[in-house]
């Protein structure tokens, strides 16, 4: 089944369904899974950089 709705049109309803209709949002927890996934993402990339620099 193929969706006829245009992606951008997809993005804008969900995140008005998501965002927009909630009274008192929380945050928090959004920013904090955020900072967990960005820290998983850099941290390997460190480990390479000194492990390169350690065989120099």
């Amino acid at each position: 089944m193929k969706t006829t709705m245009p992606m951008r049109l997809r993005i804008l309803r969900f995140l008005e369904e998501r965002y927009v209709h909630r009274a008192r949002p929380h945050y928090f927890p959004e920013l904090a899974l955020f900072g967990v996934i960005l820290i998983l993402a850099v941290w390997p990339m460190l480990l390479v950089a000194a492990a390169l620099e350690t065989l120099r």
